[in-house]
C-alpha cells in the first residue's frame, strides 16, 4: 500500500477536510457512508473512490452525474502521483504522496507540470501584480542580521548587476537558513524537487520547473508562509529575497555560490 498517501478537500480556496488513504479502497461522495464526504448537490451519493494497489493510487469514478477530473481531463480510471489535482462538482481533491519527504526525492529526474499548480500559479500571480509586496521582516537577534551582512558580501550576492542585463541568464538560486537549528546552513535548489523542513513535522516543497521555483506545502501542523503571509493549498512562486518559513525554520531565497 502506497505510504502516507492522503487527499485535501478544498472548495473555492479553503481547505475543508485532509483525509489519509490508509485503506485498501476510499470512497468520496455526498453519502454519509462515504469515507470522504462531500455534502453538495453536484457530488453524486457515491461519486468517486480512491483505490491502493501496493505502492500506486487510482482514482475511479463511480458513473458518478457529473463525473471526475484528473488535471483538467475527464477521467473514469486513472493513476494519480503528487500534487495531481482532481475535480468532483466545485470542489477540489489536492492529492499529496508522503513518500516524497523522503530521500529519495533529489533522484526524481523530471515532475508533470499538473493543472494544480497552473490554476494556483495562476491565481497568486495576479494577487501579486494588484498589492504591493510586503516589507521583510527583520531577522530575529543582532547576530542574525550580522549574518545577513556577511552573506550579502559573499559570491551569493554577486552578479545582481549581471543578472539585471539584458540576455544574461538568471543565476541559480539556493536557500540560506536564517533561523532554526541548522542556521547558517545553504540549500541547493539545483534538483527538480528539494524537500525542506522536518521530515515528520512541518515540511514544504521547493519544485524546480524550467528556470522559476514554486513552493507547496507538504505536511505539519502550521501553514507555510512567504514573507510572513500564510500560503493557501497549491504551488506558489518564490523568487529572489523571499523569506520562507517552514514550522520553525525561517529560510532566505539567496543567489548560489558559482
Amino acid at each position: 500500500m502506497a505510504q502516507g498517501a492522503r487527499v485535501v478537500v478544498s472548495l473555492e480556496g479553503q481547505i475543508l477536510s485532509e483525509a489519509q488513504l490508509t485503506k485498501p479502497v476510499t470512497v468520496v461522495g455526498r453519502h454519509p457512508a462515504c469515507d470522504i464526504v462531500i455534502e453538495a448537490p453536484h457530488v453524486s451519493a457515491r461519486h468517486m473512490l480512491f483505490r491502493v494497489v501496493n505502492t500506486t493510487v487510482y482514482v475511479e469514478d463511480l458513473a458518478s452525474t457529473n463525473g471526475t477530473v484528473v488535471n483538467g481531463i475527464p477521467a473514469s480510471h486513472q493513476v494519480v502521483h503528487h500534487l495531481d489535482l482532481i475535480e468532483v462538482g466545485k470542489h477540489k481533491l489536492h492529492f499529496f504522496d508522503e513518500s516524497m519527504l523522503s530521500a529519495a526525492v533529489s533522484n526524481l529526474e523530471s515532475t508533470v507540470i499538473t493543472e494544480y499548480e497552473r490554476t494556483m500559479l495562476a491565481a497568486h500571480a495576479a494577487v501579486a501584480e494588484a498589492a504591493p509586496a510586503p516589507a521583510k521582516a527583520m531577522a530575529a537577534t543582532a547576530d542574525d542580521d550580522l549574518d545577513r551582512t556577511r552573506m550579502i558580501r559573499t559570491p551569493f550576492a554577486e552578479g545582481a548587476l549581471e543578472q539585471s542585463r539584458p540576455g544574461v541568464k538568471a543565476p541559480p538560486l539556493a536557500l540560506y537558513v536564517l533561523k532554526g537549528e541548522e542556521r547558517g546552513r545553504v540549500i541547493a535548489l539545483d534538483k527538480p524537487n528539494t524537500m525542506i523542513g522536518t521530515a515528520g513535522a512541518d515540511t514544504a516543497l521547493v519544485v524546480k520547473r524550467g528556470g522559476k521555483l514554486l513552493i507547496a506545502r507538504l505536511g505539519g501542523q502550521r501553514g507555510l508562509k512567504l514573507n510572513r503571509r500564510e500560503l493557501g493549498p497549491g504551488a506558489h512562486p518564490i523568487q529572489e529575497r523571499d523569506v520562507i518559513d517552514v514550522g520553525t525554520t525561517t529560510f532566505e531565497v539567496v543567489m548560489a555560490a558559482t
